[in-house]
């Protein structure tokens, strides 16, 4: 992680150096094509790190959202969530999610390499069934290990966050419509609390 923050870093300042000749699309695109796609590169590996970790991330992810907005309007010490949220993009935490969850779409329609399809199963239909397991699209959740860094492989967190989906999008049979309902549903359920606020 602190070669990616460190990466990070240093494509943000070479950004600040030429960052009042740009305007918003533009610094937009340059941290998406420069920034994001490191932090973004292998991220479903972060999944299940301590908190103290991603942090690291997410104060890259903070760093690029006041280059983007400039200097005027907040304080140095204000929270960039509501800018987060303005720019729309995803935290850190959900930008894994969305990784993971993405790779479970791809092996279930089978689009994904054969050897992480081959780590997820569908749940087995009991005989007597109840109303709650009329559900044919939720995954079978390994037993629980007894290692953590087990409980972060994609056999055991890939389940996890597909059957926490609402059923309307593990339902989704389009990879494009699948990405854009995915991505609207965690950013509200990342902002769910500023917006109750």
């Amino acid at each position: 992680i602190s070669s990616v923050v460190q990466a990070c870093y240093i494509q943000l300042r070479n950004l600040r150096a030429i960052g009042s000749k740009l305007n918003f699309d533009l610094k937009k695109q340059l941290i998406h094509c420069l920034i994001f796609s490191k932090l973004d590169y292998c991220n479903g590996l972060f999944f299940g790190l301590p908190d103290k970790l991603l942090k690291k991330l997410q104060e890259v992810q903070n760093s690029c959202v006041r280059f983007l907005f400039g200097k005027e309007g907040f304080d140095k010490w204000d929270s960039v969530t509501p800018l987060l949220q303005k720019a729309h993009f995803l935290p850190i935490k959900e930008r894994i999610k969305f990784k993971i969850a993405l790779m479970v779409f791809k092996c279930l329609n089978n689009i994904a390499p054969s050897y992480l399809t081959a780590c997820i199963k569908v749940k087995d239909q009991p005989l007597k069934t109840l109303r709650t397991d009329q559900d044919f699209f939720l995954l079978k959740k390994p037993s629980v290990a007894n290692l953590v860094r087990t409980e972060r492989g994609f056999s055991f967190c890939g389940p996890v966050i597909w059957n926490n989906l609402p059923y309307e999008l593990r339902t989704c049979c389009d990879i494009v419509k699948f990405k854009k309902s995915l991505k609207t549903h965690l950013f509200k359920e990342a902002f769910s609390n500023l917006r109750d606020a």
